[in-house]
């Protein structure tokens, strides 16, 4: 057990009225922003976040004929999907 001592009157008075105002004792929601704050990292694995705009590209389809692109079926010539992903990815990877 761990005793926390607040010498700010305004954070605790701050601390105190949220806790009531969530409908929880003022320990319950302490523990609660700690464990926000301060994850349980082990075992978890962190990623830095990638920017869609960085790191995403547009896939513009093209019509065929006098088809419109609303109403055109986009993948209506893939027959083999695992196959059509696998070469999806390694062409996204290698940007090719």
């Amino acid at each position: 057990m761990l005793t926390v001592k607040i010498k700010d009157k305004r954070l605790e008075e701050r601390i105190t009225e949220r806790a009531q105002r969530f409908g929880k004792n003022t320990q319950d929601y302490v523990n609660e922003l700690l464990a926000l704050v301060l994850p349980d990292t082990q075992g978890a694995l962190s990623f830095k976040r990638l920017k869609a705009e960085d790191h995403g590209y547009v896939i513009n389809f093209k019509s065929e004929g006098n088809e419109t692109v609303e109403e055109a079926t986009p993948f209506a010539e893939v027959t083999d999907t695992e196959n059509y992903t696998k070469e999806l990815r390694r062409k996204a990877w290698r940007k090719e």
